[in-house]
């Protein structure tokens, strides 16, 4: 195949095959020289349908254009595009690691129903977090065709996405097997997007339906079975009991198969710390994602896999005050010294503080309950001595505006029945640690903690921000008046590099910096923000639009900083 010599195949497809190649040797190449693999993805002729070959290439090598056009980091990256019609494929980058198919088969030769349901969920948070750097593009770039097989998880943790577009263009007019429409929304079953006008916002809802399948899936072992909207049924899919299964998860499984697109999500990017347990740092969930596929890939062999026991810390009510911390003392010595620094400063002020809050409370002088709930922390409230499951924050405004009004409607960012802070309608009550930080309502600045206002009942998407802090997001109903109440964690100094990056923007001290796609802490304009040579994805969040803006640029090793702007 052209300047590509065969090693072996990886795996088969529909009308496609995946080889391992690498590039012939060059003429003066020394004996020994190692050499680069690649993935190989060959159109077959012959698996196409008589008189379709030129249409079916054609979507093929678009989609393939595409994805090579699209490069960002956790996106397998497309190098070369073949159009010659007696070879028609595409060249990507070599992924090695383990795909959640192989994850599955796995756990399932153990004689388990699925994957560690803790597991599903960080691997699914990281997948959402991915879904949502294609999907706030511009133009989006939807993968819809989300599967076991398309995703990898390598040796650190660190997920990846495959052949985003590839199998959407030609899963209508090729014949595919039935599993290959098995994880695809119900509005889209059967459709040739190829020909079709899909809309961003419903190729997004498709792409979230996918990824709520491929976890029902990971969790089962079976994926959904959806009637089609035409049957007349509504509602989401029904979450079978599942030995494990959190109640934020299982929220968040209902809400992604919903039936009707706009009863999903807005945007993945709600669902990044909601499927992870609250696990803010892409890191820290790497890491035990790594763990987790290790623990699964050890249980086959052995009686008593440790993935249980080095997860179960986030099947726990947590307490008051907590800033986000790895769950095992194996992920406790990955962290650096800056962030175990700032997390017993943080362990301090949350000794101290529970301290304070118990005395006052001993002399009367605090009304109420003394045990208080970690914002956004545990899908849990108390009900006089019973506690139930409380559901997922509203995802959209639809579902604000009818959200159940009281205690069951709150969840552990909303503090209802406050005993301090009378609850008025239409108001927002806002207070932090550490107080002065920016208070964002539906895209406007409306003030800085502590902060009262007025916003009018209904849902409204809440953004708060201080530098050196992590952002805070959600979307309470203000209807019968709203408190939040956040400890928001910090983020430790960027590590030094031997290179920097300096960001600019039109509005200043308002947008926070990301820096492959993790939050640095640091507020637009930065002008060294240092990190290692190569490529990096440089972006900020625009709180108005709610989305991140990004941008690949190259750091060189040196003293001159890479120059990224934004218009914003």
């Amino acid at each position: 195949m052209g300047k590509y010599v065969v090693d072996g195949l990886l795996g088969p497809g529909g009308v496609t095959e995946t080889y391992l190649v690498h590039p012939e040797a060059k003429p003066n190449a020394k004996p020994g020289t190692s050499v680069d693999l690649f993935a190989l993805k060959l159109l077959r002729p012959d698996r196409v349908p008589e008189g379709a070959f030129g249409e079916v290439a054609a979507r093929f090598l678009s989609a393939a254009r595409q994805l090579r056009d699209f490069h960002r980091p956790g996106f397998c990256r497309v190098i070369d595009v073949s159009e010659d019609p007696a070879a028609t494929f595409m060249v990507s980058e070599y992924v090695s690691g383990c795909d959640l198919g192989r994850l599955l088969e796995t756990c399932r030769a153990e004689g388990k129903q699925g994957v560690h349901p803790v597991l599903v969920g960080l691997i699914g948070s990281e997948v959402a977090r991915l879904l949502q750097v294609g999907h706030s593009a511009k133009p989006a770039f939807c993968h819809l065709g989300l599967c076991p097989g398309n995703v990898m998880v390598g040796i650190s943790g660190d997920v990846m996405l495959l052949d985003g577009g590839i199998s959407a263009s030609l899963r209508a007019i090729t014949e595919q097997p039935a599993e290959r429409w098995a994880l695809v929304a119900p509005e889209l079953q059967g459709v040739d997007v190829g020909t079709s006008a899909v809309s961003d916002r419903f190729s997004i809802a498709a792409d979230l339906y996918s990824l709520g399948a491929l976890l029902l899936l990971l969790l089962t072992g079976h994926a959904p079975d959806v009637p089609s909207p035409s049957s007349g049924k509504a509602g989401g899919i029904e979450v079978p009991e599942i030995p494990g299964l959190t109640g934020k998860l299982a929220a968040g499984l209902r809400t992604l198969l919903s039936r009707e697109p706009g009863d999903r999500p807005e945007d993945a990017a709600m669902l990044v710390e909601w499927l992870a347990g609250d696990i803010v740092q892409v890191r820290q969930r790497q890491h035990l994602i790594a763990e987790g596929v290790r623990a699964a890939e050890k249980g086959i062999r052995t009686s008593s896999p440790n993935l249980p026991a080095v997860m179960s810390e986030q099947d726990r009510q947590m307490p008051a005050i907590k800033t986000p911390q790895p769950l095992s003392s194996t992920a406790r010595s990955a962290a650096s010294q800056p962030q175990a620094r700032s997390l017993r400063v943080a362990i301090l002020l949350a000794v101290l503080l529970a301290c304070v809050g118990a005395a006052l409370v001993s002399l009367g002088w605090w009304p109420g309950q003394a045990k208080r709930r970690e914002p956004q922390s545990a899908a849990q409230t108390v009900e006089g001595q019973r506690t139930v499951e409380t559901p997922p924050p509203p995802w959209n405004n639809k579902q604000a505006s009818v959200a159940k009004k009281g205690a069951d409607d709150s969840t552990g960012a909303r503090q209802t029945g406050d005993p301090l802070l009378a609850q008025v309608a239409g108001h927002l009550i806002v207070e932090t640690v550490p107080p002065g930080a920016m208070v964002w309502v539906d895209g406007v600045l409306a003030g800085k903690t502590f902060a009262d206002l007025v916003v009018g009942n209904g849902g409204h998407r809440i953004v708060v921000i201080a530098p050196g802090y992590r952002m805070f997001r959600d979307v309470v109903d203000t209807s019968n008046g709203t408190i939040i109440r956040r400890t928001l964690p910090e983020i430790p100094p960027p590590v030094r590099g031997n290179g920097f990056v300096e960001v600019s923007c039109r509005t200043a001290g308002k947008f926070p910096v990301l820096l492959d796609d993790e939050e640095t802490g640091l507020l637009c304009p930065v002008k060294t923000l240092p990190t290692s040579s190569g490529k990096h994805l440089v972006g900020i969040f625009v709180p108005q639009e709610r989305r991140i803006v990004s941008v690949e640029t190259t750091v060189e090793v040196g003293s001159k900083p890479a120059s990224v702007s934004f218009s914003q």
